[in-house]
């Protein structure tokens, strides 16, 4: 259990919104802007939900009163969304709102599969009345292609990752080179849509899918305050770091809570390739 706890805490910044507002000045003083993220999924009753909402908002008045270059994440189901749509959409746009008056952007995070639709429709009904809110797909779900071309019909916000979730076969690319092959697809097709008011956040730590779309940023002459980098907390901090030294946008996503050691259990249970990354991340900055 100690070894677990030691790990675990490599990559959440505490216990409470102090703490991460800690990280993110730290991160700050190293040209790092953060995204942070309060712990917590799958709530059942609407009481709980409302627990979340209330700890956003705590969070937001603390990052407007450190004046921290920090952006937060959220879940729609911690938001309520399996309790009952209006009530999520209700308890975002409370966040989405007081993060808009402290300048924040809000980012949806995307869950398993059984919630992407959902959480996709909860998405498209929120950016229509708050456009401080940005969306993460999954690359390697079969239907982001897809989903990517219907959104970014209008000014879009997106976070693109791989996705972690162990999903089956007939909804999701499973080998390595077909979940990269995705990425980069997507990734191209991102960079460009830029001019068209599309907003994308390369959330990745794979050397070599960095490597390649720098060589495409390169190529095409993309701003680098068009888009961005973003990471874990805790992993390849200083690569990061770099990247930010090089004149590139670069947020480090930090989650924090009580509910750490579940949210790493649940990473480590998802897929066996979560326990080797992070092993070899351990002694990795």
């Amino acid at each position: 259990m100690q070894w677990l706890t030691f790990m675990a805490k490599r990559f959440v910044a505490g216990e409470t919104a102090e703490d991460a507002v800690e990280v993110a000045r730290r991160m700050n003083a190293r040209k790092v802007s953060v995204i942070l993220d309060f712990l917590g999924e799958h709530v059942a009753t609407a009481p709980e939900a409302q627990t979340a909402v209330e700890e956003y908002l705590r969070l937001l008045g603390l990052i407007q009163q450190a004046g921290v270059k920090a952006a937060v994440s959220l879940k729609a189901s911690q938001m309520g969304l399996l309790v009952s749509l209006p009530l999520c959409l209700e308890n975002l746009l409370k966040v989405a709102r007081r993060a808009q008056e402290c300048g924040v952007m809000v980012w949806m995070d995307m869950e398993g599969s059984a919630l992407t639709q959902k959480t996709i429709d909860v998405f498209e009904r929120l950016r229509s009345q708050t456009p401080n809110v940005g969306l993460c797909l999954q690359a390697y779900l079969v239907r982001t292609g897809g989903d990517l071309d219907r959104l970014m019909r209008a000014p879009l916000n997106v976070r693109l990752c791989k996705g972690a979730y162990d999903e089956p076969a007939a909804i999701a690319y499973r080998s390595k080179k077909a979940v990269d092959g995705s990425y980069r697809m997507l990734a191209q097709k991102l960079l460009e849509s830029i001019p068209r008011g599309v907003y994308p956040a390369f959330a990745t730590h794979d050397r070599a899918l960095i490597n390649d779309l720098l060589a495409r940023i390169r190529e095409h002459s993309v701003h680098p305050d068009t888009f961005e980098f973003e990471m874990l907390y805790g992993i390849q901090t200083r690569y990061l770091e770099t990247l930010a030294q090089q004149g590139f946008r670069a947020q480090v996503y930090v989650p924090y809570g009580q509910k750490w050691l579940p949210y790493f259990m649940r990473r480590l249970r998802e897929r066996k390739e979560n326990i080797y990354f992070l092993i070899r991340n351990i002694f990795r900055m």
